[in-house]
């Protein structure tokens, strides 16, 4: 028989232990907070988007998070939001007016995600298969009216500090003389981003120069070509992104997005939803294989919003097959939009939440700030 004395001791070290554990990863101690934060953005991309592309891979990565939640995307002037405002609120922790990047309906700037991350030392990086000029991209690295002055994104992105740049876009940057430019003044802005990082421009060349803690790969003249089309993946890409920002002992933030299950959607073709979908999903395969080794990533899986009213209507699991879908538009939808998280505060990502809430909670995170209130 153990002595009452012994036991009483035993329940107050036993209690003293879990008190320890709760401090540490569950009530917003040190170890609560990521080092790093990746987060992945599925433009367009609605349950049934994720739906058709498990039925067409039989298992996803997205299945491998161990939090979920929907998340509401209206803007701050229009139910049915787009690209430029809906990733304003995951940069920004702030609504703003469609077609504004970063900043207030009245213009005022608003610092984003990567300027938080920059300001304490951790390196930034974003990857995508659109151009880096594009909305979602150009909201974490740059502040205009209007998401179509993709000339003057080039420039902030240029003076950002970002670390790791990967997309397409190279049009943007180079002077009105060059052929095939899309600016109107003679500004070399491929030449001062090589002043800062080494630029590649071809899929070629890029392994041979991620070997610094600095690089840029514009890869196409626009966006990338499709899933389906192209010879490398996004998961490729993203590996490379983490090999070059890891470098960091700070940390880093990068942001990863499938551009093109949007366009997929818009153009209601079903096909191509699928492979941009199985694409950026193995993206996300690679980035929970470098957090579960790491074990201090915080990855948070999302989109801006809902493309095309799409669903599916019948199909195999067995076939591993789509074989009726439909679509309620062409445009966007006001539909919640699926949320995963995995690693540190991962769990502060769950039920239903606002993108701008979203976007609010990554800076406490990064900032090792309490949750916010709901």
């Amino acid at each position: 028989m153990i002595p009452l004395s012994v036991q009483i001791k035993a329940s107050r070290l036993l209690a003293l232990c879990l008190l320890h554990v709760l401090l540490l990863f569950g009530c917003g101690g040190e170890e609560k907070h990521p080092q790093n934060i990746m987060l992945f953005i599925g433009d367009g991309m609605g349950v049934a988007h994720i739906t058709a592309g498990k039925i067409a891979a039989g298992t996803l990565h997205l299945e491998r998070f161990p939090i979920s939640g929907l998340v509401t995307t209206h803007s701050a002037n229009r139910l049915v939001t787009e690209s430029a405002a809906a990733t304003t609120a995951l940069a920004t922790g702030k609504k703003t007016n469609n077609r504004a990047i970063s900043v207030l309906p009245d213009g005022t700037p608003l610092k984003t995600l990567f300027e938080y991350a920059r300001d304490i030392g951790k390196s930034i990086g974003v990857v995508v298969t659109s151009a880096v000029t594009h909305a979602t991209p150009a909201a974490f690295m740059s502040h205009v009216d209007n998401r179509r002055k993709q000339a003057d994104i080039a420039e902030q992105i240029v003076n950002s500090g970002v670390d790791v740049l990967i997309g397409g876009g190279w049009v943007y940057f180079v002077p009105a003389s060059s052929v095939g430019s899309r600016r109107k003044d003679d500004k070399d802005l491929l030449a001062a981003l090589e002043s800062r990082m080494p630029v590649v421009l071809s899929i070629d060349k890029i392994s041979a120069h991620s070997n610094g803690k600095k690089m840029a790969a514009l890869l196409a003249p626009d966006r990338l070509p499709k899933a389906a089309d192209r010879d490398f993946s996004l998961a490729r890409l993203t590996r490379l992104a983490i090999h070059v920002l890891s470098k960091n002992p700070n940390g880093f933030v990068l942001m990863v997005e499938g551009s093109q299950i949007d366009w997929a959607a818009h153009d209601k073709d079903t096909s191509n939803i699928i492979s941009e979908m199985l694409d950026f999903d193995d993206a996300i395969g690679a980035a929970l294989d470098f957090a579960q080794q790491q074990g201090h990533t915080l990855i948070v899986a999302t989109a801006d919003h809902e493309t095309g009213g799409f669903a599916v209507h019948d199909g195999s699991i067995q076939d591993q097959q789509v074989s009726a879908t439909a679509f309620t538009t062409g445009g966007h939808t006001a539909s919640m939009v699926p949320i995963f998280a995995y690693g540190p505060s991962s769990a502060d990502f769950s039920g239903i939440l606002d993108n701008a809430r979203v976007g609010q909670m990554l800076i406490d995170c990064l900032l090792k700030r309490k949750k916010p209130p709901s």
